[in-house]
């Protein structure tokens, strides 16, 4: 019964952007990805499609040992983002420092999806190819710094037997230098 009360108020919480009031309440039971991800107020940043309070429960779907739901909230994570690679949202800064996470830990296939949307935040916040709304964007020179911080941890990949993670990989550094 009172996991059946924590659902409800994480649902409502999600409805009504209360910050996960059900998530808060049933601390001791989420993980520490889940709980930084309640540290967020998801609520002030943007996806292509709004609002971005779906991007913690994407993430967390994204850190699952399920491949093919990581997988497909990876997709829906790019999609949200960095929209077909051409704009990238306020709610991608928040969210990088989960997806490397979930990088760290990743199989070939769904580290191959990760890099594919950092290789969209490497692309969209490129001065070479920038649209001119994203140079309007305040928080998109903070993720490109973000990004850049990364380097070594791409560089580390250029050699992987997978062609689809060089490929990425080739297309992130590329953009960033």
């Amino acid at each position: 019964m009172f996991d059946r009360l924590l659902a409800f108020f994480d649902l409502l919480g999600t409805l009504l952007d209360l910050g996960h009031l059900g998530s808060r309440l049933s601390q001791g039971k989420r993980t520490a990805f889940e709980r930084k991800l309640d540290e967020i107020n998801w609520g002030q940043y943007q996806t292509a499609y709004g609002v971005a309070i779906d991007v913690p429960k994407q993430l967390e779907r994204l850190a699952s040992k399920d491949e093919d739901m990581a997988c497909a909230a990876a997709e829906d994570l790019d999609a949200g983002l960095c929209h077909q690679h051409v704009d990238v949202d306020s709610a991608a800064l928040p969210a990088l420092p989960f997806l490397l996470e979930v990088l760290d830990s990743a199989d070939q296939r769904l580290t191959c999806a990760i890099l594919d949307i950092l290789d969209g935040f490497a692309t969209c916040t490129n001065p070479a190819y920038q649209p001119e709304w994203n140079r309007r964007k305040p928080w998109v020179p903070k993720l490109r710094e973000a990004l850049r911080d990364e380097l070594p941890r791409f560089r580390s990949l250029q050699q992987n037997p997978d062609e689809c993670i060089r490929d990425c990989v080739h297309n992130i550094l590329a953009n960033l230098a």
